[in-house]
C-alpha cells in the first residue's frame, strides 16, 4: 500500500485528449508525468505520430481531420485539475422588465 501512494506522489502532470467530433466532445486522462515538460514531450510525440494523415490540419496542441471533421486536442494539467470538472461559463442575467 505505501508503494502505491508513493507513486501517485510522483506523479505531478496529466495529459489530457479531448475528442471534439459531430457525435462526441469527451476528455480522457491519457498518462501521468513527473514535471510538465515530459507531458509536453509526450504531447510532441502524439502530434507527430497524426502527421502520417493526409487530412489532417495541425495547430499549436490539437490536430483535426477534415474528412470525419474530428478535432484531438492535447493538455498537459497539473494533476490537481480536471478539465471535466470545469466550471460552464454562466449565461448572463436578463434584466428583468
Amino acid at each position: 500500500m505505501k508503494k502505491c501512494c508513493y507513486c501517485l506522489l510522483l506523479i505531478g502532470w496529466v495529459l489530457w485528449t479531448r475528442t471534439q467530433s459531430p457525435t462526441r466532445d469527451g476528455w480522457n486522462a491519457v498518462t501521468g508525468f513527473n514535471n510538465r515538460e515530459q507531458c509536453a514531450g509526450n504531447m510532441r510525440e502524439k502530434l507527430n505520430m497524426w502527421r502520417q494523415f493526409r487530412d489532417a490540419v495541425f495547430d499549436d496542441n490539437s490536430v483535426t481531420f477534415t474528412e470525419n471533421n474530428t478535432t484531438l486536442t492535447y493538455v498537459c494539467l497539473s494533476d490537481t485539475e480536471d478539465p471535466r470538472r470545469k466550471p460552464k461559463p454562466v449565461a448572463p442575467r436578463q434584466p428583468i422588465n
